[in-house]
């Protein structure tokens, strides 16, 4: 049985957060794709503002680790992980859930992250 295409985007996502590749992130979404980072915060919306988004996180040289199973429905995904802020550091963690939803492509076309400062702490 092959692995299902959200779970690998789930994977590639984390792993384009470790390495810091601008390229992988915009593999995984649509071009009209929205991110809302954290929820309640201004959506930024199309491919070159989640780029931006991108740089900026990857400038504070983030890290990041899933932290719990992904759960996933026909057209979803959603997971808990742990962004390392200045990893080796000791700086600051950050406990995230996000919340992926798919187009039949299986790009994500919308993704919400769930935190607040109540989910930060240093290691």
């Amino acid at each position: 049985m092959s692995k299902n295409p959200k779970l690998i985007a789930v994977e590639n996502y984390i792993k384009a957060l470790c390495t810091h590749d601008l390229d992988a992130i915009r593999d995984l979404y649509a071009d009209t794709a929205s991110i809302e980072d954290p929820v309640g915060s201004e959506p930024i919306s199309g491919m070159d503002a989640i780029i931006g988004f991108y740089k900026t996180a990857f400038s504070s040289g983030i890290s990041a680790r899933l932290d719990g199973e992904v759960r996933l429905t026909e057209h979803c995904a959603a997971f808990p992980f742990v962004v390392e802020l200045n990893p080796g550091n000791g700086e600051m963690q950050l406990d995230v859930i996000d919340v992926f939803t798919f187009n039949e492509d299986n790009l994500i076309v919308d993704m919400k992250a769930y935190w607040g400062a109540e989910n930060t702490r240093t290691p």
